[in-house]
């Protein structure tokens, strides 16, 4: 297995409701802060679990658009 070079990722979980990501990513995009990738998955007993990955010039704008 060839591995690419070393990515940062965020990590969002918390209570499943319909449009929870639609919400994270709307905070990004008025942010203008592109995602490259995103894999989301309902985690069960009502909780979700997502991880997305942004270009490394974005990082810090996207921890700054979600608060963290």
């Amino acid at each position: 297995m060839k591995l690419s070079s070393k990515k940062t990722g965020f990590l969002a979980q918390g209570a499943d409701q319909p449009g929870v990501i639609a919400g994270i990513m709307g905070k990004l995009a008025a942010a203008g802060v592109n995602v490259t990738a995103l894999d989301a998955i309902a985690a069960g007993e009502g909780r979700y679990g997502a991880i997305f990955w942004v270009k490394p010039p974005e990082i810090r704008k996207a921890a700054k658009a979600l608060g963290i």
